[in-house]
C-alpha cells in the first residue's frame, strides 16, 4: 500500500464525516418537532343552560381541560396532533358524563406538483354539550358537519364522532390539475332518540377539475356522492343517496390565509319508510369560508347554505352566518368575540312532519389577560337561542364564565 494512499485515507474519513454531519445538521434543521402542552380550569354560571320553556333553574359548570399539541413541520409537510381530555362537573345534571375528549390531527405534504391533506378528528361529548352549540371555531377543524346542535338539549346520552377526511390535488400542466377528496363522517349515541339523537354514517367523495387563473387563485369544477345510513331502525330516519355537482373558487393568499367560495347542486333521493312515500329533492347550496391573518388580529368566518348530515335523522339545509373575530389590544390584553346564526332544515320528507326547523343563535364576547408568556386569565359572555318546531316557545340563556389557562409557546414557523 502506498504512502500517499495511507496518507489520503484520514484525508477521505475526515471529509465523508464532514459531509455526513453537514447533511445531518441540514436534515436537523429541516425538521421540527416540537410539544407544546396546555389546559385550562373554568366555571360557567348559566340562567337556562338546558334551553328549555319554562326556564331551568340557574346552573354552575365546572370543567378543567388537559391536553397539548404535537408538531411537526419541515420544508415540505405540516403535522399537529393535539388531543384534549376534559373533566367536567355540573351539581344540577347528575346524569352529565363527567369525562370528555377531544383528538385532532391535521397534515398536509407539498411536493412540486402535488399537494396532499388530511383531517381527523374523534370527538366523546356529553349531548347537553353537543346539542347547545358554539359559537368559538376549532382551531384545527373548524367546519366539522352536525356542530350546531339538532333540536332539544338533553342529558344523560354521550355522542361519539369519527371523521376521516383525506384530500389530494396533483398538477396536470401549469393550470390545470386534478382533485380528490373524501370525507368519511360517523356518529354513535349510547342511546338513540328518534327524530332528535340518531346514530349513522355518512360517506362523501368529491372528485374534480381545477384551473388556476394565477398562483393563488384556482377554480375547481366536478361530481360528488354523499350516502346518508342510520345505523338502526329508528323511526322518522331514512337512507338517503345523493349525487350532486360543485363549482368552487379557492383563493390561497399565504399559509394562513385563504377562502372558498362553494356552489353546488345535488339531487336526494330515500326510499319509502315509516308510512311515508319515497323522495327526491333537488337542492342546491352556497358558502363562502375562509380565514385571513393580519398584524395584530385575524378573522374567520363560514357564511351561506350548507347541506351536510344531521342526527335528527337526515341531511339538512344549514343556512348559517359564523364570524369569529380575535384582536390583540396590548402586549397582554386581547379580545375575542364570536357570533352563530343557524337555521336548519331537514330535506328528509319523513322527518319534516315532525321537527322541520330549528333557529339557533349562538354569541360569545371575551377578554385575556396574559400573566406570563404562558399564562393568561380569561372571562367574558355567552349567549345562546334556540326555536325549535316542535316546541311552542322559544328559550335563551345567558351566561358568564372564567377561566385560568396555561398554554405552552408555539414553536416559530420558518
Amino acid at each position: 500500500m502506498s504512502s500517499w494512499f495511507r496518507s489520503a485515507m484520514p484525508v477521505r474519513a475526515i471529509s465523508w464525516v464532514i459531509a455526513s454531519q453537514v447533511v445531518l445538521m441540514h436534515s436537523l434543521a429541516a425538521q421540527e418537532v416540537a410539544f407544546v402542552p396546555q389546559g385550562e380550569l373554568s366555571a360557567d354560571w348559566a340562567t337556562n343552560r338546558s334551553l328549555t320553556t319554562p326556564a331551568a333553574p340557574d346552573s354552575e359548570l365546572y370543567r378543567a381541560t388537559f391536553g397539548g399539541d404535537l408538531i411537526r413541520r419541515t420544508l415540505v409537510s405540516d403535522l399537529d396532533f393535539r388531543p384534549l381530555l376534559t373533566v367536567q362537573h355540573d351539581p344540577q345534571l347528575s346524569t352529565l358524563d363527567s369525562f370528555e375528549a377531544l383528538v385532532n390531527l391535521v397534515g398536509d405534504y407539498r411536493t412540486l406538483r402535488s399537494e396532499s391533506s388530511v383531517v381527523v378528528e374523534y370527538h366523546r361529548e356529553d349531548a347537553y354539550n353537543a346539542q347547545y352549540g358554539v359559537a368559538v371555531f376549532n382551531p384545527l377543524n373548524p367546519n366539522a358537519p352536525d356542530t350546531a346542535g339538532t333540536g332539544q338539549v338533553v342529558t344523560g346520552n354521550t355522542k361519539t364522532s369519527y371523521q376521516l377526511a383525506p384530500e389530494f390535488s396533483y398538477d396536470l400542466t401549469p393550470r390545470l390539475s386534478f382533485i380528490g377528496s373524501a370525507d368519511l363522517f360517523a356518529v354513535r349515541y349510547t342511546t338513540d332518540v328518534p327524530n332528535l339523537l340518531v346514530s349513522y354514517n355518512s360517506p362523501r367523495v368529491d372528485l374534480g377539475l381545477g384551473w388556476a387563473f394565477n398562483p393563488t387563485t384556482r377554480l375547481v369544477l366536478g361530481p360528488y356522492y354523499v350516502y346518508y345510513n342510520p345505523v338502526n331502525d329508528t323511526d322518522g330516519s331514512v337512507k338517503t343517496t345523493t349525487y350532486g355537482v360543485s363549482l368552487e373558487l379557492r383563493s390561497k393568499f399565504s399559509a394562513v390565509s385563504q377562502s372558498r367560495l362553494n356552489v353546488s347542486v345535488e339531487r336526494d333521493t330515500g326510499p319509502a319508510a315509516f308510512g311515508a312515500p319515497s323522495f327526491e329533492h333537488i337542492l342546491w347550496s352556497v358558502g363562502w369560508l375562509g380565514v385571513y391573518k393580519f398584524l395584530t388580529s385575524d378573522i374567520q368566518y363560514s357564511i351561506g347554505r350548507f347541506l351536510q348530515p344531521d342526527s335528527a335523522g337526515g341531511r339538512e339545509e344549514s343556512d348559517q352566518i359564523r364570524v369569529q373575530y380575535n384582536k390583540l389590544l396590548t402586549q397582554r390584553w386581547s379580545l375575542n368575540a364570536a357570533v352563530r346564526l343557524t337555521r336548519n332544515t331537514d330535506i328528509n320528507g319523513v322527518i319534516a312532519a315532525v321537527n322541520d326547523r330549528r333557529d339557533r343563535a349562538n354569541a360569545q364576547l371575551a377578554l385575556a389577560y396574559l400573566l406570563t408568556p404562558e399564562w393568561s386569565i380569561s372571562g367574558g359572555y355567552r349567549y345562546a337561542y334556540l326555536k325549535d318546531a316542535a316546541a311552542s316557545n322559544s328559550a335563551n340563556s345567558n351566561s358568564v364564565f372564567l377561566t385560568v389557562g396555561y398554554h405552552g409557546l408555539q414553536p416559530p414557523r420558518n
